[in-house]
């Protein structure tokens, strides 16, 4: 009997029953990891793969929108509340002006900038039609990378294997380490891009 057996619960079913929400839910507020568990999930069998990126690219998309919608409306406050999300907005300020639609499609890829750009673009002279148009192409390019690497990471993972299916605990076991690692990686880069 597995752990999550004696507990009353079943993860295979768990993740079709709630997959599709926490992936729409997750992407809108951190995105990568949540994807990337997403297409794990869908190369198992689990989740349809295409709705898994149909859902994210959704998902990311109001989350970026709402951080736009946050700095055009309440840019001043929200900084006050959040100052280490002011010193990354002023950081990318400069950049705004020369290159607003390459940080509009890539700022996804910008570690440590995934709140800060939209609230920064908000803030700025950025139209909300042109963020609103390039921001489809950055979360479409976002959601194939990403999700694509999931995919691959889930592929490679039941190599590894034999038959990841009745191994409750070894994928439990693997997703916390996954998300232990991002967390550890994101915590070592804000360390040096602190300078400390």
């Amino acid at each position: 009997m597995s752990f999550l057996s004696s507990l009353g619960l079943n993860l295979p079913e768990l993740i079709r029953e709630y997959g599709y929400l926490f992936v729409f839910v997750g992407t809108m507020l951190e995105g990568e990891t949540v994807l990337v568990l997403g297409m794990i999930a869908a190369q198992q069998g689990l989740l349809d793969a295409w709705l898994v990126g149909a859902v994210a690219m959704v998902g990311t998309y109001i989350g970026d929108l709402g951080y736009y919608v946050i700095g055009v409306r309440f840019g001043r406050v929200f900084l006050d509340r959040f100052p280490k999300v002011e010193s990354k907005v002023q950081r990318i300020k400069g950049w705004i002006v020369r290159y607003d639609i390459a940080i509009i499609i890539i700022n996804r890829f910008l570690y440590g900038f995934r709140i800060a750009a939209p609230v920064a673009l908000g803030m700025s002279a950025v139209p909300a039609w042109r963020f609103m148009v390039f921001n489809v192409a950055g979360v479409a390019v976002w959601t194939v990378v990403i999700g694509g690497a999931g995919y691959l990471f889930g592929s490679a993972l039941e190599t590894l294997l034999d038959d990841v299916r009745w191994h409750d605990q070894i994928i439990i076991g693997l997703v916390l380490l996954l998300g232990i690692g991002l967390w550890i990686g994101r915590y070592i880069a804000r360390r040096l891009m602190r300078g400390g």
